[in-house]
């Protein structure tokens, strides 16, 4: 190793951290996961040092991958992650590797802890849901628990709604429990919050020595729970800093209080609020000390100039990103290319996708023969995504609305659950030239 190289220890596969170290001079270590090589969609640029672990998110499991590689005495200028499950980790891993510049593990502990993220936030006064702890859903404890109509379920530590519910009452609450309890939930402490209407906004943004250095405000098309609830595409649309220049004051007040409460004054952040139209106000709804999920880094960049992984990074490594924002006056957002129940055996290629309009960044994610679920398991799950524009908000919508009808319509999926009379019927409507019926040899 160089003397003058500096080296950062990135926990997981993420490409945005490693392109954001290259760019910086920085040397990337990656440890990674089962997912990587299981998966085969990411590739690790070749000059980028990797090292395998059974799991990311174990202090245990990490420490033994870097001992047996040999790296457990090097010396990193930070480490960092993106995988939401791995904050904590990572808060821990810098303590035992002695690396002085990262997120202290009790804060770690209140962006994962979304019962704990809540108590403290509504013990300073800033509005948050009303919310109640479940520590085992296989044997709930429901004295505490008023009467209400409507409330949604979520794992404590979870991430993209997965396993999250909207229950009607306490009866169904009881029998979601029971439900889980019979599945064999892996996960058993969970946080039952009030129901929040209105419009849920996302906040993603930069702090750095206590000082919110930028934010972009955007807003999703319908709720992430509608979203997975009803199996369709999850949007985003970003918000413009001057057009809705009041969303981005209000949006501010609360980011800054909600931060400084939290205690992150180093790092990117990814948080959901709910606005109330009818009191102006918004309520706190969650925040990850991580950049966000479902294309919201293409879509800052693509809107502001920023990247994102770029600032976290330099925030780990206790250096100022120095952002300087660029604002693009065009709509800017994103829409996931929903999956059908089946197996997916064909869609447009990337170069028909890409030669729509407005089109500017295309992820296809699965592969062909691919069986595709029933029903959406979180917001997460999805063919593939685009990011957009338009000159307009009214050109943007309509461009995202024609590209997530126009896919879908070319999606080939054979269908899930068919009878083998079924699958001809279908054959037959899709490829009838393939198609084949028994006969003699002398009628063949």
């Amino acid at each position: 190793m160089s003397q003058n190289e500096r080296l950062a220890l990135i926990i997981g596969a993420d490409l945005y951290l490693i392109r954001a170290c290259l760019r910086n001079s920085i040397k990337p270590v990656v440890v990674h996961g089962p997912g990587l090589h299981d998966w085969g969609f990411i590739e690790i640029p070749s000059e980028v040092e990797t090292v395998f672990a059974e799991d990311t998110s174990s202090v245990e499991s990490v420490l033994f991958s870097l001992h047996r590689a040999g790296l457990a005495d090097r010396e990193f200028i930070c480490i960092h992650t993106g995988d939401e499950k791995a904050l904590v980790t990572v808060a821990a891993l810098a303590k035992v590797l002695g690396i002085s510049v990262a997120v202290d593990t009790d804060v770690a502990l209140r962006f994962r802890d979304k019962w704990l993220q809540k108590k403290t936030l509504s013990e300073a006064g800033i509005e948050v849901a009303k919310f109640h702890l479940i520590e085992d859903v296989y044997h709930p404890d429901l004295a505490g628990i008023a009467d209400f109509d409507k409330a949604v379920l979520k794992p404590i530590a979870g991430a993209g709604a997965r396993n999250t519910s909207v229950v009607q009452g306490r009866e169904e609450l009881i029998a979601k429990c029971a439900e889980y309890s019979r599945s064999g939930m892996p996960q058993r402490t969970f946080v039952l919050e009030e129901f929040m209407p209105g419009d849920e906004w996302i906040v993603d943004g930069v702090v750095f020595d206590g000082e919110l250095r930028f934010f972009s405000v955007s807003t999703y098309g319908e709720p992430c729970l509608s979203t997975v609830e009803l199996n369709r595409a999850l949007q985003v649309e970003v918000l413009d800093p001057i057009i809705d220049a009041g969303v981005y004051e209000l949006a501010r007040s609360v980011a800054e209080n909600t931060l400084q409460t939290l205690g992150l004054h180093r790092g990117v952040f990814h948080m959901e609020l709910f606005y109330q139209a009818e009191t102006g106000k918004l309520v706190f709804g969650e925040c990850a000390a991580r950049t966000g999920g479902i294309l919201q880094p293409e879509i800052v960049e693509a809107k502001f100039g920023v990247d994102l992984a770029v600032a976290a990074i330099c925030c780990a490594a206790g250096i100022d990103p120095q952002i300087e924002p660029s604002i693009r006056p065009d709509t800017v957002g994103s829409t996931y290319l929903n999956n059908r129940p089946g197996i997916l055996v064909g869609y447009p290629s990337p170069a028909e996708v890409r030669a729509l309009p407005g089109v500017e960044y295309l992820r296809l994610e699965l592969p062909y023969g691919f069986r595709m679920a029933d029903a959406l398991a979180s917001t997460t799950e999805a063919v593939g995504s685009v990011v957009l524009s338009g000159s307009t908000k009214e050109e943007f919508r309509s461009r995202r609305d024609f590209l997530a009808q126009w896919f879908d319509e070319r999606l080939v999926v054979v269908p899930a659950h068919a009878t083998n009379r079924e699958l001809r019927e279908w054959q037959r409507a899709n490829w009838p030239d393939s198609v084949s019926s028994f006969s003699t040899y002398s009628d063949d």
